[in-house]
């Protein structure tokens, strides 16, 4: 009988992961171009997304995920720019919103989502 290797089956075997990509170091110059982009709009698709990619000599992947990833910095950056203080109103005002909804509560009494009780 042939013998195969617990490595063997972890790197060929049916639930073989892909190997792990690796990062793109984008150069200077594309990152002007990108950001440039992101400024005049912070979604781009399509034909727009195939042409700055072809120009920037990336992929329309990775352009689509950089995109992705820049949207979420600026989220970020906004959310830190409010101060934490409002950071936290928004987020604890969410979920007693939800709450209310679905527990048909009227808006009139807050809630004091500090205490443990």
């Amino acid at each position: 009988g042939s013998e195969v290797s617990q490595e063997s089956l972890l790197l060929h075997g049916p639930f073989a992961r892909k190997p792990k990509r690796i990062r793109t170091a984008f150069s200077p110059s594309q990152l002007l171009r990108l950001e440039r982009a992101f400024e005049k709009n912070h979604y781009v698709v399509g034909a727009e997304r195939k042409q700055l990619a072809s120009s920037l000599s990336l992929s329309e992947t990775q352009v689509k995920v950089w995109f992705q990833n820049r949207r979420t910095k600026y989220k970020r950056q906004k959310l830190e720019e409010e101060g934490p203080d409002s950071e936290q109103k928004k987020k604890g005002s969410h979920h007693i919103n939800r709450w209310r909804l679905a527990t048909k509560q009227n808006g009139g009494d807050d809630i004091d989502v500090t205490s443990n009780d």
